[in-house]
């Protein structure tokens, strides 16, 4: 090891250490996360371009995912900020002054020769964020051109890429694939089951898988729309193409690993699907609920296909982690490794059971059409949009909300029947498609009785 490299890991540890004492690593995690996504965005085969799109790319307008990369590199910007101090700031900021002031036309510009220099990880996101805040105003002018081309594209990429690259600390920030400050597994049967793996190879391979899950659940959490305002909800694309890029990889070091070691490859056999289901579910997310999303405009509709792609690979990447978990120690339940995960099955098997009481009182009205049936129906359609109606795809809301208001609204009886025939039909397509949820298949494989409960519904 280098004496510059050594020096450089030294004052990022230091950097690092004191992020953690003042609670601003999960500011230093977010910036990774973009500039990692920076890096997987450009690349065509991420980004959820359709079949027709993807063959038309000499004449296919970027002007919308330049937008994107806009909003980014603004998030970017504020973060670089955010992760260094205040006093270290105004003094960037005097030091440009008086530097700026006193330099003579014909010399560089000593301010940024001295950032260039990077004696500390403070400089070094001070140049990026220099260099990004100027990016941002050449994206500015891209912005008026009523198209802009592939090519053009491409070479904002390049930019950034390099701008990330040449900068000493964000390349061993990049690099060094996971930091203790915030990549560690706290799951405690997780770290018990680890300590049962006696073969060191074996145990980091483990761990390693483990973790990646983790670092892939974290960055969801960044494209959760719940958490994102509405005029930032595109940006999340960005993430959803370094989930899917980082995905990929796991399944091809997975695939490799077990190449490798034969039958010595330390998973068990329950795992084996996670090689073959995963990529078809990022496929579902890329090829099918993201594809296109820039060129939608309404909000919800963008606010639909984020929802269900971040509650797609969050199951998913869930599931896995209990799966692999549950080959090595069976007892092991899900809602021990993920709290989140019980409250997510709870308000499944709560929705699941509403929306059967609701399909069977609406059965019973259109078989014996009577008022009293009909102030039952009500009554139960009243409840279900009160209680359960959140615990539906955001998709499905405005679906029922319009059988709802017209049911509600209808006074004579024929009226009544003829939307309730209707309404019948879009209620056990709903409930199947509840009953498809991966935290109910997996919790009513292990309990018979539940899977029963939700089985009794008896419709001619």
């Amino acid at each position: 090891m280098s004496q510059r490299t050594e020096f450089l890991l030294g004052q990022m540890s230091h950097w690092v250490g004191r992020l953690h004492e003042t609670g601003r690593t999960e500011f230093l995690f977010e910036l990774e996360m973009w500039l990692r996504s920076f890096e997987r965005y450009f690349q065509i085969k991420n980004q959820p371009l359709s079949e027709d799109s993807t063959r038309t790319l000499a004449i296919r307008s970027f002007y919308e995912e330049i937008g994107l990369v806009a909003h980014a590199i603004d998030r970017v910007t504020k973060l670089c900020t955010l992760l260094s101090s205040e006093d270290q700031v105004s003094q960037e900021r005097f030091d440009k002054y008086v530097e700026n002031f006193l330099k003579s036309d014909d010399i560089a510009d000593p301010y940024v020769a001295r950032l260039l220099r990077q004696h500390s990880p403070q400089t070094g996101l001070t140049l990026l964020r220099e260099s990004f805040e100027d990016l941002m105003l050449l994206l500015q002018e891209l912005s008026k051109l009523a198209r802009i081309p592939y090519a053009t594209f491409q070479s904002i990429g390049r930019l950034i890429y390099r701008e990330i690259r040449r900068n000493d600390y964000l390349g061993l920030l990049m690099d060094k694939r996971f930091k203790p400050a915030y990549d560690r597994i706290s799951s405690e049967p997780i770290a018990q089951l680890m300590q049962r793996i006696d073969d060191r190879d074996r145990r980091r391979l483990i761990a390693n898988i483990f973790l990646q899950f983790f670092r892939q659940l974290h960055y969801l959490e960044y494209a959760d729309p719940r958490r994102r305002h509405l005029d930032e909800l595109r940006t999340s694309v960005l993430i959803f193409s370094l989930v899917v890029s980082e995905t990929r990889a796991l399944v091809d070091y997975i695939q490799q690993e077990q190449q490798r070691l034969g039958s010595d490859a330390a998973f068990p056999a329950s795992f084996e699907s996670f090689v073959y289901c995963v990529p078809l579910e990022l496929r579902k997310v890329i090829n099918t609920e993201l594809t296109e999303l820039t060129s939608f405009k309404q909000a919800d509709t963008v606010y639909m296909k984020i929802e269900n792609s971040h509650g797609i690979l969050r199951d998913c990447f869930q599931q896995s982690v209990i799966q692999l978990a549950q080959g090595f120690a069976p007892e092991i339940e899900g809602k021990q490794i993920f709290p989140q995960f019980q409250t997510h099955l709870e308000q499944s098997r709560r929705l699941k059971r509403d929306l059967l009481a609701l399909t069977v009182s609406v059965h019973h009205f259109g078989q014996d059409p009577t008022q009293e049936h009909a102030d039952v129906m009500k009554r139960f359609i009243a409840h279900f949009y009160d209680r359960s109606l959140r615990f539906l795809m955001y998709r499905d809301w405005s679906s029922f909300e319009s059988f709802s208001a017209e049911l509600l609204k209808c006074d004579n009886m024929p009226g009544l029947l003829q939307i309730t025939h209707r309404f019948e039909t879009y209620l056990k397509t709903l409930l199947r498609e509840v009953s498809k949820r991966g935290v109910l298949q997996s919790s009513d494989s292990n309990d018979p009785a539940a899977a029963s409960e939700g089985n009794r519904l008896e419709l001619s």
